[in-house]
């Protein structure tokens, strides 16, 4: 009789390991992904490429976002440390500006107060404009960092940067909206997998 009687919390139970193991995974894959791409930019960024700066982890955060909401901000922090160890010789307040940058990306979560997570892919505008708002509060932070510390921005420098990095990111934006069931709310997706199942064995 106890075990019938606690079957459904026994079930949920079981739901919510399965979902925080497959969102550990998830999170690590999409973190790995994201700084392999960024520490091969830096590297090939120290000599003679020093314009091509490529980093993708932003539209990976992005896309972190979507799926697991703030959870995906883990994502940012690992950044910021692998950052910290590749930037080493950079001064403290420098090292804030750059952190403060990277979190900043995470304010796009406010528009799931406007749009569910899982309809930005479906509308190209509000996918831009998810990418681009991000992708600003990014460069601006970057922008006043520089001003702060030099008193001048080597605009040059950061327009090209920034520029090839946005529409490679938008790119990535746009081929990740097109895979089925990629940008979406993974705990309200993989919970009604999981019922769908359920229903099924019946």
């Amino acid at each position: 009789m106890f075990l019938l009687s606690n079957l459904p919390i026994l079930y949920r139970g079981v739901v919510t390991l399965t979902i925080k193991k497959f969102r550990t995974i998830d999170l690590i894959v999409l973190a790995i992904i994201a700084l392999i791409v960024d520490v091969i930019g830096y590297f090939a960024s120290q000599g003679a490429l020093v314009f091509f700066y490529v980093t993708l982890s932003t539209p990976i955060m992005m896309i972190a976002y979507i799926r697991w909401n703030y959870r995906g901000l883990i994502i940012n922090v690992v950044a910021i440390i692998i950052y910290t160890f590749l930037y080493s010789n950079f001064v403290f307040v420098s090292m804030i500006g750059y952190a403060l940058s990277i979190m900043s990306i995470g304010l796009v979560m406010f528009w799931f107060k406007i749009v569910k997570p899982s309809h930005i892919k479906d509308e190209i505008l509000i996918l831009t404009l998810y990418y681009l708002s991000g992708y600003l509060l990014l460069f601006g932070f970057q922008i006043l960092t520089q001003y702060i510390i030099n008193g001048q921005v080597q605009w040059i420098t950061m327009i090209t940067r920034h520029s090839i990095n946005f529409v490679l990111g938008w790119v990535i934006m746009l081929i990740a909206s097109r895979q089925q069931d990629f940008m979406v709310d993974m705990n309200t997706y993989l919970l009604r997998q999981i019922e769908e199942r359920k229903n099924e064995g019946l």
